[in-house]
């Protein structure tokens, strides 16, 4: 953004400067006015006049305007360029004396409301090509609009109307340019953060860009004979736009700011004004709805000052930046306003309308652009923050979820082992219990404990002790399936579920577990060789509705009679009050 408006005050600086002033042909300009519009080329020709400058402003008025050109005839040949500024004129018509018969006057017409096809010269700006004598001629133009008459009336040699043509063209388009380039920044901005402040600037960059193309003439190709006002009402309605968007944007722009209600009311109310100067000109009213939008809009810039020393609290930009930029814009605003009014300012600020122009363009579109560019960085960093501070909650979570998933898990797993420890275990197992008893399936139940477990301990130590309870569950769960529920119910003591099984194939598992666990060793600290057996008693459901701890219990007598029986066995529990051995 610095390096786009460091290039645009540079290139504006070399476009705006003034060039060396062109040899105007025009000897003298009077000026009569006609209030009613009745006046006759026969009865101006025989008035006189009040002698005027080149530049001339005379403001708002309903009048028509006579002006009698004395031309001297130029350097090289008879042609000579009648060459008129600002292209928002409504109409213009040239009088000019016949040959032969001074009285004999032919006329043409130009103007914003003029087919373009019919103009004299085929440029943007508004001009008559005419003839001289040797002795030069004279020319009398009659001035009628409903816009603000602000005119320049020169009369050029041919190639000097042509040079300052080139130079409206290179100007009109740098000031295109610059105003598409800080729009598609403001869409580019409002596509990203979706902040309607931004939208509403770029509401105001497109109408006041459309207002300059239109306002300088370069909508005149799209006039013509069936359609003579279209270029015209396009002028009229984008110039009413204008002041619009710019409150809605300013609206905005102040709220963060919390200025007083009072004038905040009166931010709401001003934009009211453009559908009825809208209304007004789409009836008929044009006059009334150019002169209003123009008090509206003189009205609004002091309006803006005011509001900006009213601000109550800070907000991006600081408040005294806003107020350095609204009174900036204004005081830019103001000499030209002043310019209009004083023949003596207007000679010092010596802009054309187009000039005039590009400059409040660019200086009210650069100065917001400078304002949301630093309200967006702010946006960002305060983005970024609550990025970071989103990501640091989002990782916070993520562990603690961690966390409680591990404690989750500590809570049902066995520490040593790696098994369900016996709430979880219970839980398993009653689970799938339920589940076995409604859909009638088989399911054995297997309490299984080490053998002189205390005797291992006191030999060889508790961690040898350690070791053996690790292989011993290790090897129980590699001789059971996937889906069955193996856990750590006591000290030496564990229990497996075995799910959808029962009979001899449940005593089967059980058996190889037995002679699995017959056959792993471990070696103590001291390099000994340490194996022990395991008891095991086996339940099954067989069809009954009963809860986990019945077949546990079931389970348990049958494991004491394994080992009443003389351990490194399996002893089969069927539901009845006797235990049975089966190995």
């Amino acid at each position: 953004m610095k390096i786009f408006l460091s290039f645009a005050v540079l290139v504006a600086g070399s476009i705006l400067a003034q060039p060396s002033a062109a040899r105007d042909l025009v000897v003298s300009r009077t000026l009569i006015e006609d209030v009613s519009g009745t006046l006759t080329i026969a009865d101006v020709a025989h008035r006189e006049g009040k002698p005027v400058g080149p530049s001339l402003s005379i403001g708002s008025t309903q009048s028509v305007y006579w002006m009698r050109l004395e031309v001297q005839a130029p350097a090289h040949g008879s042609q000579v360029v009648l060459f008129i500024r600002p292209s928002f004129i409504n109409e213009i018509r040239l009088y000019e004396a016949g040959p032969g018969d001074p009285m004999g006057w032919k006329t043409r017409v130009i103007g914003n409301r003029i087919p373009f096809r019919q103009r004299d010269r085929a440029r943007f700006s508004l001009g008559f090509d005419v003839n001289t004598t040797s002795q030069g001629g004279t020319f009398y133009l009659r001035f009628k609009t409903i816009s603000p008459l602000d005119i320049q009336a020169q009369a050029l040699e041919p190639a000097e109307a042509d040079r300052l043509d080139h130079k409206r063209d290179l100007v009109e388009v740098f000031f295109v340019t610059s105003m598409l380039l800080l729009l598609l920044w403001a869409l580019h901005s409002y596509l990203l953060d979706r902040q309607p402040v931004v939208g509403l600037f770029a509401l105001h960059q497109a109408a006041y860009t459309l207002f300059g193309i239109a306002a300088t003439g370069y909508l005149a190709p799209i006039t013509t004979a069936r359609f003579p006002y279209v270029a015209d009402w396009l002028n009229a309605i984008l110039y009413l736009a204008i002041s619009f968007t710019s409150l809605l944007f300013c609206r905005r722009l102040f709220k963060p700011y919390e200025p007083p209600a009072l004038l905040m009311r009166g931010l709401t109310l001003l934009p009211f004004t453009f559908p009825i100067l809208l209304a007004a000109y789409v009836l008929g009213y044009n006059a009334f709805a150019i002169n209003g939008n123009a008090v509206v809009i003189k009205i609004t810039w002091i309006y803006f000052v005011v509001v900006a020393f009213s601000l109550r609290k800070e907000s991006t930009p600081r408040r005294r930046y806003l107020q350095v930029f609204f009174v900036s814009i204004f005081l830019n605003n103001a000499v030209f306003w002043l310019a209009s009014r004083n023949d003596w300012i207007a000679s010092k600020v010596n802009l054309s309308a187009v000039q005039t122009l590009v400059i409040d363009g660019l200086v009210i579109g650069g100065l917001f652009a400078l304002i949301l560019h630093s309200r967006a960085r702010q946006t960002l960093r305060g983005a970024q923050r609550a990025a970071m501070n989103l990501i640091l909650v989002q990782k916070k979570f993520e562990v603690e979820q961690e966390l409680k998933k591990q404690y989750k898990v500590e809570a049902q797993t066995d520490y040593l082992t790696g098994l369900c420890n016996r709430r979880r275990f219970i839980e398993l197992a009653e689970r799938e219990l339920t589940r076995a008893i409604r859909f009638q399936r088989p399911v054995a139940l297997l309490v299984i404990d080490i053998d002189h477990f205390k005797a291992t301990n006191d030999t060889w130590g508790h961690s040898t002790g350690d070791l053996v309870l690790k292989r011993v569950s290790s090897v129980i769960r590699h001789g059971l399936r996937d889906e069955d529920i193996l856990g750590r119910i006591g000290g030496e003591e564990f229990a497996a579920l075995i799910v959808e099984t029962g009979g001899d194939e449940a005593f089967e598992v059980a058996q190889r577990v037995c002679t699995t666990v017959a056959d792993a060793c471990v070696s103590s600290q001291g390099g000994d060789q340490v194996c022990v057996s395991v008891s095991i008693g086996l339940a099954e459901l067989n069809g009954r509705s009963i809860d986990i701890d019945t077949l546990l219990r079931e389970a348990d007598e049958a494991m004491y009679g394994a080992k009443r029986a003389g351990r490194n066995r399996v002893f089969v529990n069927k539901g009845v009050a006797t235990e049975q051995p089966r190995w």
